[in-house]
């Protein structure tokens, strides 16, 4: 494993070859290991992962106070980025950092060529309501409602106790984070969601076609909020398809998308 220049981005698995890089930013309560097989699915990618305050390679840090902050880790290594093409990767609360990251790194003349996004409102919009007002009982209740705890946590009480901190303070910050209005990214946006996902209406998965001045795109996978694990062959399959769409600067339409 390899760290970048102050550990918040990882890689499992070197690929100085790759003509490229996908930079990938986990959930609310996740870390970089959430993507640590990825590069056994994309060979000719070189995958990093990211982590924020308060776990794994950050571990002891406390957690941050908001979506902004984690941001400014990522962009205190502008050279990171600018030193082969790449393209953002967020699930969830990761696809809010994804995109804040994305506006500042346009601020500093640094354009990823695409953003994937996953299972979250249209950054634009603000939360209807916050999950993490509501009492322990109701907002573990809730959580599990929105189906947004995956089954290897839930099924171990130590892990829960582990665990439940880091995610309560990162669905704190995705409440509460939004973007300005009319703040837009030049990069293309692909956006992938589930069917039985409660996190986000169709409407706020529709908006994010006003968050880019470029491409949009949106698939729909079957599944709950963590589709991208329950059906990682055929997620990373459809993946792989925009990868080559956005490193081969192919403007046509995706067939396999």
């Amino acid at each position: 494993m390899i760290f970048g220049k102050n550990k918040s981005l990882a890689c499992f698995s070197a690929n100085p070859a790759a003509e490229y890089r996908l930079i990938c930013f986990p959930c609310a309560g996740g870390g970089a290991s959430m993507y640590r097989r990825w590069s056994e699915f994309l060979p000719d990618v070189e995958v990093w992962s990211a982590n924020y305050p308060g776990r794994e390679s950050l571990h002891g840090q406390p957690f941050a106070r908001s979506a902004d902050e984690i941001v400014d880790l990522f962009i205190d290594q502008t050279d990171f980025f600018s030193a082969k093409p790449f393209i953002l990767y967020g699930h969830s609360f990761g696809s809010m950092i994804a995109f804040l990251l994305t506006l500042r790194l346009q601020e500093h003349g640094v354009y990823p060529l695409g953003l994937c996004a996953s299972a979250r409102r249209a950054p634009q919009l603000e939360s209807e309501f916050n999950i993490t007002d509501l009492s322990e009982e109701r907002f573990l209740k809730e959580l599990e409602r929105l189906g947004g705890l995956p089954e290897a946590i839930r099924a171990s009480q130590e892990m829960m106790d582990f665990y439940m901190p880091v995610i309560k303070a990162d669905l704190t910050l995705n409440d509460h984070a939004v973007s300005a209005p009319g703040q837009t990214i030049s990069a293309p946006i692909y956006l992938y969601s589930a069917t039985e996902d409660k996190v986000a209406s169709a409407d706020e998965l529709a908006a994010w076609k006003n968050a880019t001045t470029s491409r949009f795109e949106h698939k729909a996978f079957e599944g709950g909020h963590f589709f991208i694990q329950d059906s990682v062959n055929e997620f990373l399959a459809s993946l792989r398809t925009v990868l080559a769409t956005l490193t081969q600067g192919d403007d046509e339409e995706l067939i396999a998308f």
